[in-house]
């Protein structure tokens, strides 16, 4: 008795394609004779069940490894280079000075007006470093009065004077609290490591002499917008760019990855919203 396995019971147009014969006997002689083909394997396949290439679960690997790709790996990725991007525009140098030891000097008149004198010392070389910074404030004050200056208005040749001995004298913003009372006019002249204060009460009988001298910086690099546009474009522009070339190529699963990844951020930020409702009573 013959048993076909592939059911193919057409004639065949060539002998040569016939499939080999094997024959089983047992021990009377008589027996059963087996035909079959040759199954041709892949050789990326590995043989499933009565020889067939089985490659169902390689595409199911590497379907899952894309989701997760674009679900975890790339998201860690672009936050890892936010993160750098940051830290380079926080890397600017920062500085401080701050004094309280003041000496008297010799007053100067400016304008006809007779200013008294004092001076705060600073670090060396302050005179050559502390208008580089990208920005800088520069503080004095004393008994209910305060005045400042910052790097966007000094060198205003609209806020610059000359005494009567030809130096140049930078003027500074004052405010006063407690009882209303006039504001004191307030002058600064750096000297190399030495800051000079020019002090007129203009009728503030309450304000004292000057009692301390602050200085603050901050450096930020020369490129900080294009790095700030880079860091608010880099997420979205490569999101949406991930999700084109996903179905672009045919790598469904990195785009459905990046499509879950956004459902899961806009999630968390509804919960978040929630808690804080909750939290605060809003």
């Amino acid at each position: 008795m013959e048993e076909d396995w592939w059911g193919g019971d057409a004639p065949h147009d060539s002998a040569s394609d016939a499939p080999k014969e094997i024959v089983i006997s047992g021990p009377g002689g008589s027996g059963n004779t087996l035909t079959g083909g040759i199954n041709q394997v892949s050789v990326d396949g590995q043989n499933g069940v009565w020889g067939q290439v089985d490659q169902k679960d390689s595409t199911r690997s590497r379907s899952l490894i894309w989701f997760l790709t674009g679900l975890i790996v790339l998201p860690v990725l672009l936050a890892g280079v936010t993160s750098f991007l940051g830290s380079t525009i926080e890397s600017g140098g920062y500085d401080e000075e701050y004094s309280r030891n003041l000496v008297v000097t010799d007053n100067v008149t400016i304008d006809d007006r007779t200013f008294e004198t004092y001076g705060f010392s600073a670090s060396p070389d302050f005179h050559h470093d502390f208008d580089d910074p990208s920005w800088w404030d520069l503080w004095t004050g004393g008994e209910r009065w305060y005045s400042w200056t910052d790097s966007s208005d000094f060198d205003d040749p609209g806020l610059q004077v000359v005494d009567s001995q030809g130096s140049q004298w930078q003027t500074m913003q004052t405010g006063s609290w407690g009882d209303p009372q006039p504001n004191p006019e307030i002058y600064i002249r750096v000297d190399s490591d030495f800051v000079h204060v020019a002090f007129n009460p203009n009728g503030c009988s309450l304000c004292g002499q000057p009692e301390h001298f602050s200085y603050t910086s901050e450096d930020y690099p020369a490129n900080e917008d294009a790095i700030a546009m880079v860091m608010c474009l880099l997420w979205p522009v490569t999101i949406i760019g991930g999700m084109v070339w996903g179905y672009a190529t045919g790598r469904k699963p990195f785009a459905y990855g990046l499509m879950s990844f956004c459902a899961l951020v806009a999630v968390g930020v509804m919960l978040l919203f929630g808690l804080l409702v909750m939290a605060f009573g809003w």
